[in-house]
């Protein structure tokens, strides 16, 4: 629950909004992930009445994740819970992990060959089509906790 939900913000100030975890059953075995999403509309003032403007409301998107006790960190050991298959045109990754893996590069060869940032959720595999499928090395860039790249071959 976050509260306020909605906040009015003067100029040259800011907001501190609370989250708390709700009694419902959020799963202990694995992260959960939640979105934030930001509003800012700017204000109309009086002295702009009746003049062209050109205003902007800007939107921003916040990942929460919620890591219940005992789940480690994304780092260099979660390479070991992610599988890499052959599939058709593309890859099945899987992700034996209890994270939220976000991948940022795949490499077949040490060419780049996909081109969109790929989020595996805990537990789960998700296909992703790539240019060349016929690699026998194939490297993976995760981003860590602290939004660090960390590569290696799978």
């Amino acid at each position: 629950m976050l509260t306020p939900p909605v906040a009015k913000i003067g100029a040259n100030s800011g907001q501190q909004v609370k989250i708390k975890i709700m009694p419902n059953k959020l799963p202990t075995n694995k992260e959960s992930i939640f979105y934030l999403n930001v509003l800012d509309i700017p204000p109309n003032s009086p002295e702009q009445e009746g003049k062209n403007a050109l205003k902007f409301a800007m939107q921003n998107r916040i990942k929460l994740f919620y890591r219940p006790a005992g789940i480690a960190p994304v780092n260099k050991a979660t390479f070991k819970k992610l599988l890499v298959n052959r599939s058709g045109n593309g890859l099945v990754i899987k992700n034996d992990s209890a994270n939220w893996v976000t991948i940022s590069d795949v490499k077949a060869n040490n060419v780049k060959v996909n081109y969109e940032t790929i989020m595996i959720a805990p537990l789960e595999s998700q296909s992703v089509n790539v240019k060349s499928n016929n690699a026998n090395n194939w490297h993976l860039t995760i981003i860590d906790d602290h939004g660090n790249y960390i590569s290696d071959k799978i």
